[in-house]
């Protein structure tokens, strides 16, 4: 009976070991498709500039970052204007739109939210270190393709499932929930038109939200940046 038992739990344990393998290695083909660790680990700062496409409009905007202490994304429509900053601390938002006049602070759960996106070095690249967790939950078919799926839970308790395509080992697709007023939202972005940058990583140039669609135009790794432009006033 002991053996039983003992054979049991090895089994499990292998199927747990492979599980977590298959994850690894999914990642380290995708890390490698993108560009390798060596080059994503040197991104101190970035500054990315281009387009938000919806319902027929398009609105220009710059996103200037400096990796894990601040993120501000400035656009400009019909003389409104948009403004959204996070640091680990705290965030502000200016939206005349979305009925938000005026820069003011973000809830506790929009600062979680976003408070990964302020990680410039891509969420995969040393996510052991940075305190995820990944996990491998299969494949999955969509739009005539088959994806394999991993969720990356951040140290901040923020879960997202990715979808990588075998083929090319680069994401089609993240899903997440976020909490809107109070309310679970689910989000999805499809990841597309990847281009290599002159710093030589490979990001995707288009990302397409369903309502609205996200356009790169220019990426500048490891500008100089000013730290003020993070501070609401």
């Amino acid at each position: 009976m002991k053996k039983i038992f003992l054979s049991v739990a090895l089994l499990t344990m292998a199927f747990v070991s492979a599980k977590a393998q298959t994850a690894d290695e999914i990642i380290a083909k995708y890390i490698t498709a993108i560009g390798g660790a060596d080059k994503w680990t040197k991104i101190q700062s970035i500054k990315v500039e281009g387009q938000v496409e919806v319902q027929g409009v398009t609105i220009p905007y710059t996103m200037q970052g400096v990796q894990m202490k601040g993120m501000r994304v400035d656009a400009e429509f019909q003389g409104n204007k948009i403004i959204d900053i996070v640091t680990p601390e705290k965030g502000w938002s200016q939206n005349p739109l979305a009925g938000k006049a005026s820069l003011d602070p973000i809830s506790d759960d929009e600062l979680k939210a976003k408070i990964d996106e302020l990680d410039f070095q891509d969420a995969f690249i040393d996510y052991k270190a940075k305190g995820s967790t990944v996990e491998f939950l299969g494949k999955e078919e969509e739009d005539g393709n088959e994806y394999y799926k991993i969720k990356l839970t951040s140290k901040n308790n923020n879960e997202k499932t990715y979808f990588f395509d075998p083929q090319t080992s680069l994401v089609y697709k993240v899903e997440s929930i976020i909490k809107q007023q109070g309310q679970e939202v689910k989000s999805s972005v499809k990841y597309l038109d990847y281009q290599t940058t002159d710093f030589g990583i490979k990001m995707s140039f288009k990302q397409d939200q369903g309502m609205l669609v996200m356009v790169t135009k220019k990426v500048t790794v490891n500008p100089p940046v000013d730290m003020a432009i993070f501070k609401a006033n």
